[in-house]
């Protein structure tokens, strides 16, 4: 019995072990990838990251990463989410969740490895270098949005997802949830709100998630700049130090200080990975639901990034689009142009009033058919060819003007494709 025995636990741990290294062959250990070609560009590259926690002496999975890219040579920004389900090899460890790298390297060699590693794991799998960057806990966010007196943040696609009734309510209890609503509209937003909405995906998705983390970036930007506050510091930076972790000197951040007020949150460029594009998704050999990086896509992504707008962009931004309101809801008008703005149009919201109308229409001043923003117009605001109303005006006052109707739906980033 027990040689019959012994025969069985070796057949077993045979099979166990075929199956272990036909796992590891899955995942063989990628070709580190090409750096990005920069060119003659001064670019800086901040990665911005949040962790899903509240313990500073845990550090937490990350859960937001973002680059921030400055092209210094020409004055302009690019956003890039990463999204945290990427399976990267993390050097010197194995093939893993992008968003484990941070905690790994704190947890095997010490405080201020973990930024390291995430680094290098960075640099090994999309080639970018990361030169500084900042990051926050749960609490450190929250801080920020209390200290600026909230935040004014445009939701064009509703989200739903569970959330405390009370920001002091017990989370361990069932009774201390709700399920919660967050409208389209323009919305106030405290920090718990603010908190809830950059990492709700129950109703959305994490690209989604990382789009709305850009957003939640730009009208922070926003504010700032509105409070005048990137004069200001010399004077608050230990505030800033006290709920931001951060390698940056105060030198350094002071010598960017004049390019960040002169660059308006219209004039960010924002990339994210799309699915079956740039990642695709896939079940790791642990059994884990992960996305694997598509590497020329990727490629191809990081160089619009690093680069300023391109000609099509150029031409969004040089069109001007009038917003006329005529939905019969205060806030659509609102909504509308920031989604314009996303895009890279520079939308002014007309005092004019209109009466209600079903559906959105355009009117196109510009008598143009070639190097026309139109089309680009159309997708973002749904607008068909028979709501296109052309009226070519030599002494027009503006491009284009849109007539907000009571139909206009604004969530429309997770249907359009990426723009080439």
């Amino acid at each position: 019995m027990r040689t019959l025995a012994s025969i069985l636990w070796m057949g077993i741990a045979f099979v166990s072990l075929s199956f272990q290294v036909l796992a590891q062959e899955e995942v063989p250990i990628p070709e580190p990838m090409p750096l990005v070609d920069e060119g003659e560009y001064d670019i800086i590259n901040f990665l911005l990251l949040g962790s899903d926690t509240t313990n500073p002496r845990n550090s937490g999975r990350t859960d937001v990463m973002l680059i921030l890219s400055v092209n210094r040579t020409a004055g302009t920004v690019a956003f890039l989410s990463i999204p945290r389900d990427l399976y990267v090899y993390i050097p010197g460890w194995q093939s893993y969740r992008i968003n484990t790298a941070y905690g790994h390297g704190e947890l095997e060699g010490g405080e201020g490895q973990g930024i390291e590693l995430l680094k290098e794991t960075i640099l090994y799998n999309l080639g970018i270098q990361i030169d500084y960057y900042a990051r926050v806990d749960f609490n450190g966010f929250k801080n920020i949005i209390d200290n600026l007196g909230g935040i004014e943040l445009s939701v064009d696609c509703a989200i739903e997802d569970w959330r405390l009734r009370e920001p002091d309510l017990d989370p361990t209890l069932e009774d201390s949830w709700e399920m919660f609503t967050l409208p389209v509209g323009v919305h106030n937003m405290d920090s718990d709100l603010a908190l809830w909405y950059v990492r709700s995906r129950r109703t959305s998705s994490d690209f989604d998630r990382g789009r709305r983390q850009q957003d939640m970036m730009r009208a922070i930007w926003r504010h700032i700049r509105e409070m005048g506050l990137l004069n200001q510091l010399p004077d608050i930076w230990q505030q800033v130090t006290e709920m931001v972790e951060t390698d940056i000197t105060l030198p350094e951040i002071v010598g960017l200080a004049p390019l960040a007020l002169n660059i308006d949150t219209s004039h960010i460029v924002s990339y994210t990975f799309h699915p079956n594009i740039e990642v695709k998704p896939w079940t790791s050999p642990e059994g884990s639901s992960v996305l694997l990086p598509i590497r020329d896509a990727i490629m191809d992504l990081e160089r619009k990034m690093v680069i300023p707008p391109t000609e099509s962009q150029l031409v969004r931004e040089g069109a001007t689009v009038s917003i006329v309101n005529a939905s019969g809801y205060g806030d659509l008008a609102q909504v509308a142009a920031d989604r314009l703005a996303w895009e890279g149009f520079v939308p002014i919201i007309s005092e004019e009033t209109a009466p209600y109308r079903n559906y959105t229409t355009i009117y196109d001043h510009t008598g143009r058919t070639k190097g026309s923003s139109l089309g680009i117009l159309q997708k973002v605001l749904r607008v068909s060819d028979e709501a296109v109303v052309r009226e070519p005006d030599a002494n027009r006052e503006y491009d284009y003007e849109v007539l907000i109707g009571g139909t206009y739906y604004s969530c429309t980033h997770a249907v359009l494709p990426p723009e080439d």
